[in-house]
């Protein structure tokens, strides 16, 4: 079952790097998509953070080896911020 929040940052990932939404999976890693390096991390987490409205940190967006690990260090983050 796919979710809102996975449907949304697979769509920031896809429109980031100019890839095809549904090529994105829980288990694409950055190795995955071409022109995923390190200043275009920033950028994605600089456009999730505008997108989701969330501050995400650092240890989410350095240590989420997959799309997956990071939508669910997302929707941590978002359950965190309603308590």
């Amino acid at each position: 079952m796919t979710d809102e929040l996975a449907k949304q940052v697979r769509r920031i990932i896809a429109d980031t790097f100019n890839v095809v939404e549904a090529d994105i999976t829980n288990e694409t890693t950055a190795d995955d998509v071409d022109g995923w390096d390190s200043l275009a991390h920033t950028i994605l987490m600089v456009r999730l953070q505008r997108n989701l409205n969330v501050t995400i940190p650092e240890t989410l967006a350095a240590n989420s080896p997959t799309v997956g690990a990071l939508i669910e260090g997302l929707r941590k983050l978002r359950e965190n911020d309603k308590s």
